[in-house]
């Protein structure tokens, strides 16, 4: 009798595992970005991705853009054995939803270059991913008007800059969702970023107070030196970083240096990093600034413990700028989960690769239960 009921058991999950396999299918696809106007191919790039879709639902369905968090991703944003935009993608089309993720430029299946490329970039990569799902010519069974966009990390700014720019547009976003989003200029990110995880090391105050008033003389002097035509040469940032670098490190050990990160190879990593397109526009790239022109519904989940962005002070950000501009918004602050959207012990990175699924259910759940308040309105009122 055991026996009988164990293995109807294992049928049953096994029907269950069918029933949501089952439940979408998944088309891979390429989207051509032409720079106009186009010179020659450089100009003209790939985006490769895979579209989930719904299947057994009627009339059009909603869809959702998924978009990646800084540094070179693929669509799955896979990391530390992790892939949380295939468990997103899955979650969500096993839900009813149409979802397209894709190979961010220069990675992948998608051609382009990610070396020059900023977050004004990426999110004109994701206008033509919405274009694309709008468009008749795709022939998707997918709704123009209820298309919303999901961004982590530097991905809810690229969704913010998008929303912003489609607001008075005949198809807007729908919404936006952000996991571990900020609401403040890269240089008070970064400040906030640092703070937060010298300090989940256990390195002293007084230490990581050098660390931040180093940091804020550098962001002064790329201020200044920006104005000049020869500023984004690494050598001309590295010989106005020296002195900086030695003043907030005036009297500490070698080890001490080492321990935040004042010493001269630091320096020169600085330099580097600046001198990038990317991080030139990171530093003054305020999210604020766009979500007070989106039009549309947001919202902002936030791990409890996010050491990368500090959930805190960019909830208070991102609320402060929705209220006084009139956006309908939802913060929610989810008890302890990390930037990667993982139930976690301290929230370090390095916990990443041996912790749970990336999101968790806990994710999964608010998200979906906030995209059925506002794209299923119907299903919402028979409940």
């Amino acid at each position: 009798m055991e026996i009988r009921r164990f293995l109807t058991l294992v049928a049953a999950l096994l029907l269950g595992v069918g029933v949501y396999a089952q439940s979408f299918t998944e088309q891979e696809l390429k989207l051509t970005i032409v720079k106009e106007p186009a010179r020659d191919a450089r100009d003209t790039m790939q985006l490769a991705g895979t579209l989930t879709m719904p299947t057994k639902v009627r009339g059009k369905v909603p869809a959702v853009i998924l978009i990646t968090g800084s540094g070179a991703q693929n669509r799955d944003e896979e990391l530390m054995g992790h892939r949380p935009f295939k468990v997103i993608a899955e979650y969500l089309s096993a839900r009813g939803y149409a979802v397209l993720r894709c190979d961010d430029r220069g990675v992948g299946g998608s051609t382009g270059d990610m070396a020059h490329a900023t977050t004004l970039d990426f999110a004109n990569d994701v206008e033509h991913q919405l274009m694309y799902l709008q468009s008749p010519r795709a022939n998707l069974n997918i709704d123009p008007k209820r298309i919303y966009l999901f961004g982590h990390s530097e991905g809810a700014t690229v969704a913010a800059i998008v929303a912003a720019g489609r607001a008075s547009t005949l198809n807007p976003v729908a919404g936006v969702a952000m996991l571990g989003g900020a609401g403040v200029d890269g240089k008070t990110l970064l400040l906030q970023q640092n703070k937060a995880l010298f300090r989940l090391r256990g390195v002293a105050d007084s230490l990581i107070e050098r660390r931040l008033a180093c940091m804020q003389e550098l962001f002064n002097v790329c201020d200044t030196l920006f104005l000049g035509k020869d500023a984004d040469t690494v050598k001309t940032l590295n010989l106005a970083f020296r002195p900086l670098f030695k003043k907030h490190s005036e009297g500490l050990t070698k080890e001490q240096k080492q321990q935040i990160g004042l010493t001269s190879g630091e320096c020169y990593g600085w330099a580097l990093t600046v001198a990038t397109p990317w991080m030139c526009t990171f530093l003054t790239l305020n999210p604020a600034d766009y979500i007070a022109k989106m039009r549309c519904p947001l919202l902002a989940l936030g791990g409890e413990m996010d050491c990368q962005v500090p959930t805190e002070e960019n909830f208070e950000a991102i609320a402060d700028v929705c209220q006084r501009n009139n956006i309908p918004y939802d913060v929610t602050l989810l008890a302890g989960i990390n930037h990667l959207g993982q139930m976690c012990e301290t929230g370090s990175v390095d916990e990443y690769a041996s912790l749970g699924q990336a999101p968790d259910d806990m994710v999964l759940e608010t998200l979906v239960n906030w995209l059925d308040s506002i794209a299923k309105p119907s299903k919402r009122t028979k409940r």
